[in-house]
């Protein structure tokens, strides 16, 4: 009497990815109890395609400490790769080193890096941050001089007093540093000033020119009173009236903080700061070289609570802490009427480069109690935010990657912190180091958000990708691309339509 068709009548998709949590009597039509290195397109189901290695020639037994694109104004993209300390772009199938950008870093240690003004900006936490601009890599913020110069009197001018002199540096986007010290105190009467030993820069600090500064006389204000167009000249004839000084000498222009996170929004810089761990740093608007005295947000307690990671989602900066996450609401560009809110959630992030923004969400490798649970995603509605408003779906069943919670439990809980993710096409890639001994990014995990199929119970599939050892991944000219997270040296790209990975078959 009754006739039994299965599956049901109509189209029959595979789409929903992996579901290991539950029992196969119970999960999805379209999902599997265990699928790896698929890919989902239009409700069927097919290999991922395969990497392959970029650079021919290893760039020595080293681990990629990460790994960007430096976008140029004329269109011209910059991969930037950092293994061993050294700094490299990728030239054809070859990776030529950066002179300027060898043996700076530690070997190991991840480097952080947003993009502003033409600019890639990098640290590492370790040391002084550094910028590059396709050509140079100098330092990122514009260390004012520290030596001093020498001073006689010459011929018959308008000086007539008791003067002291400042010296200022300026890099190529003619922003300038803070002053130097000021000198001993010269007397004239009726005389130029004939000043040499004018200090000048290494070629790291990214100086073009520089300014000189100098009190009225028997004064305690600098004023300027003359620039040297380049960094090499050492001499200058002072021959100004205190009536023809021009502007004040900058106070206010201090360098930026040696940090592990950065991003950029709303044309300035946010960035950590490892001496002071509970400040976040930011720049003036399309400024990003240097910081003022109080240009920071404290965030956190500087003990146990300390900034771990930033993301942005609508127009808010999310500070992520070790026991909290942190909202700072920016209602327009003036910092004094930024507020900071706490997230109501219990959840937090440890992975700088794992957080990752999708249809209006961000989502981020979530930590509970120390403890990695999965992929949690934070969102806000349209109006404005507020403590009692902004939610974030969390823990529990309500992870993004509930479907294969026992996947993520199997996660390295002590190298949650190189967890590292990206978009592309629609898809979440997420590099985590799963147990049994290993210590190393060693499997990726897909969340896939592009599927028009899933079922009103979905709103994204799952799949893991095996045979990956991904430290970092970066898009390059619209093309996906990953620097190892072993000691080999090697860059790959994603290549369409390879079923294998470096010629290894894609299990």
């Amino acid at each position: 009497m009754f006739k039994k068709i299965y599956p049901n009548r109509g189209k029959l998709v595979f789409d929903g990815g992996k579901n290991s949590k539950y029992e196969k009597s119970l999960i999805e039509d379209n999902e599997s109890p265990s699928c790896a290195n698929v890919i989902f397109n239009a409700g069927s189901v097919g290999t991922r395609d395969g990497f392959s290695k970029v650079n021919t020639a290893s760039v020595g037994t080293y681990v990629c400490d990460g790994i960007y694109s430096r976008q140029g104004q004329n269109s011209s993209d910059t991969m930037v790769a950092f293994f061993g300390g050294h700094g490299f772009t990728l030239v054809g199938t070859s990776f030529s080193t950066i002179p300027s950008a060898q043996s700076i870093y530690t070997a190991g240690t991840r480097i952080a890096g947003a993009q502003m003004e033409n600019h890639l900006f990098v640290n590492n936490g370790n040391v002084i941050p550094y910028k590059y601009n396709g050509v140079a890599f100098t330092r990122h913020g514009i260390y004012p001089p520290t030596d001093t110069a020498s001073y006689v009197t010459g011929a018959g001018g308008n000086p007539n007093g008791a003067y002291s002199y400042k010296f200022t540096y300026v890099n190529s986007a003619s922003v300038e540093s803070d002053a130097s010290t000021f000198s001993t105190t010269l007397t004239v009467a009726a005389s130029k000033i004939e000043i040499s030993s004018i200090p000048v820069a290494a070629q790291s600090f990214g100086v073009n020119s520089r300014n000189i500064y100098r009190t009225v006389t028997s004064g305690a204000t600098f004023f300027r009173v003359g620039s040297i167009s380049d960094n090499t000249t050492t001499v200058f004839s002072d021959n100004i009236a205190d009536a023809s000084l021009g502007a004040l000498a900058p106070v206010d222009k201090g360098v930026p903080p040696k940090y592990t996170t950065i991003i950029y929004h709303k044309n300035r810089l946010f960035m950590n700061d490892t001496a002071n761990p509970q400040f976040i740093w930011y720049t003036d608007i399309d400024e990003p070289y240097t910081v003022g005295p109080l240009s920071f947000l404290t965030l956190g307690d500087g003990s146990t609570d300390l900034v771990k990671a930033l993301g942005i989602q609508d127009s808010n900066l999310v500070v992520f802490c070790e026991r909290s996450p942190w909202i700072v609401y920016m209602a327009d560009t003036t910092p004094a009427n930024w507020r900071i809110v706490r997230a109501k959630s219990d959840m937090t992030t440890k992975s700088p480069f794992g957080i990752f923004n999708y249809n209006n969400k961000l989502a981020f490798p979530a930590v509970q109690n120390d403890t990695f649970i999965g992929i949690s995603a934070l969102a806000s509605g349209t109006q404005e935010p507020t403590t009692t408003y902004l939610t974030l779906l969390a823990a529990g069943g309500v992870t993004k990657s509930d479907r294969v919670e026992p996947d993520m439990f199997d996660m390295a809980d002590a190298y949650v912190g190189n967890f590292s993710a990206i978009v592309h096409k629609n898809r979440a890639l997420i590099s985590m180091t799963k147990t049994a001994g290993n210590t190393l990014n060693n499997i990726v995990y897909v969340m896939d958000f592009s599927n028009s199929n899933l079922s009103d119970k979905q709103t994204e599939s799952w799949c893991p990708y095996t045979g990956l050892n991904v430290a970092q991944f970066v898009i390059h000219n619209g093309l996906l691309y990953y620097g190892t997270s072993t000691a080999t040296g090697f860059v790959y790209q994603e290549s369409s339509g390879v079923y294998s990975d470096d010629g290894t078959a894609i299990d």
